[in-house]
């Protein structure tokens, strides 16, 4: 399944021109060793400049790239977090490490001053504080293109001199800068939407019908190796996911707000899938079932929108005194942005799902 994804990717990635691509954590979960050879597949470059392999101190993949647009020499670097783990084997685990990203940056943008760089880009994943900390340290940075946090944002965070740029996860907004030679380097951002008044692109419409097809056929094969109907939740997925407990076992503390839940769409937000035959959609399943892609440890994608989708997984609670994270509309917002949901309107929407509150 990991396979075919990343095939698909490469090829539509390549087919739309991009000059390079810096891997995540997700990214990496199915091993360093396997994204390197997808990496000779691809014509963009795959960029991380503190993803080191341990034997010869050496960048596992390209640190940098550097374009000539229109004259202008534009300096692209990749970071990725290293407060993440690798989720390797063992033995990649020895011949791996990620190296302070910071240090790395200052290296690299060194580098891109004596190359007469005018714009650098960084590619970051990482976490928002992480992104502040560097462009805080590496001031030198105009543009810092943000990975790994999945809100989006109209308009550029600005840190000092440096801008950074979030256009939200999946593929879901196209973000458009512009910018020219003058002395301040002024510029223009531009955050679209890619909602259904786009049409798809012929060739990109065939290979994701393709995947998906193969995708149900490995769905339907591994089924009846077990005995399931091809839409029975519970089956594993390629990804590293946090620790939740599920909604039957928020129901002996908060059996109105579960009954208020049940009422709501969010807790049939999986059967909509099931319906329109899209349950092994990996672009639907974000939105349509709780835990699947966070970051953890491995466990089962759970159906619906349930109670942790919202409030963050509670292995341990309530032992461990946790409270529950506050619920705004930048968390819906995940889900019902206007790529999505284009219609959304967050007073009446959260009227429709609001829990009762606690006594």
């Amino acid at each position: 399944m990991a396979d075919l994804k990343a095939n698909l990717y490469i090829k539509t990635y390549d087919l739309m021109g991009y000059d390079a691509y810096t891997p995540g954590e997700l990214d990496l979960s199915f091993g360093i060793r396997y994204l390197h050879e997808k990496s000779k597949q691809a014509k963009m470059l795959f960029l991380s400049a503190n993803l080191m392999d341990s034997w010869s101190n050496q960048p596992v993949f390209h640190p940098y790239v550097i374009k000539e647009i229109q004259g202008m020499n534009v300096g692209i670097f990749g970071l990725i977090s290293n407060k993440f783990s690798l989720w390797a084997t063992p033995e990649e685990k020895k011949g791996f490490y990620l190296a302070n990203p910071i240090e790395a940056a200052k290296r690299i943008v060194a580098e891109f001053k004596k190359r007469k760089c005018k714009v650098i880009i960084c590619l970051a994943h990482m976490e928002e504080g992480e992104q502040a900390m560097l462009a805080r340290a590496v001031p030198e940075i105009h543009f810092i293109v943000s990975g790994h946090v999945r809100d989006y944002h109209d308009d550029p965070i600005k840190i000092g001199n440096v801008r950074i740029l979030k256009a939200g996860s999946r593929g879901e907004y196209l973000g458009r800068l512009d910018f020219s030679l003058e002395k301040k380097l002024p510029f223009h951002y531009q955050l679209v939407p890619l909602w259904s008044k786009y049409a798809d692109h012929e060739q990109v419409g065939k290979m994701l019908s393709q995947y998906k097809t193969s995708i149900q056929n490995l769905f339907t094969a591994q089924a009846k190796v077990q005995g399931e109907a091809p839409s029975t939740p519970g089956q594993r997925f390629g990804y590293v996911i946090s620790p939740f407990v599920r909604e039957s076992v928020c129901v002996p503390c908060h059996p109105s707000q579960h009954e208020s839940w049940k009422r709501t769409g969010h807790a049939r937000a999986y059967q909509t899938l099931i319906r329109d035959k899209r349950e092994s959609d990996h672009t639907c399943l974000p939105c349509h079932t709780t835990g699947f892609g966070e970051v953890s440890g491995f466990a089962d994608v759970l159906e619906n929108v349930q109670c942790e989708a919202c409030h963050g997984p509670r292995k341990e609670h309530p032992e461990n005194g946790q409270k529950f994270l506050p619920v705004g509309e930048k968390q819906c917002l995940i889900c019902h942005n206007p790529a999505k949901s284009p219609n959304f309107d967050y007073a009446p929407y959260l009227a429709k799902v609001r829990c009762p509150t606690p006594r």
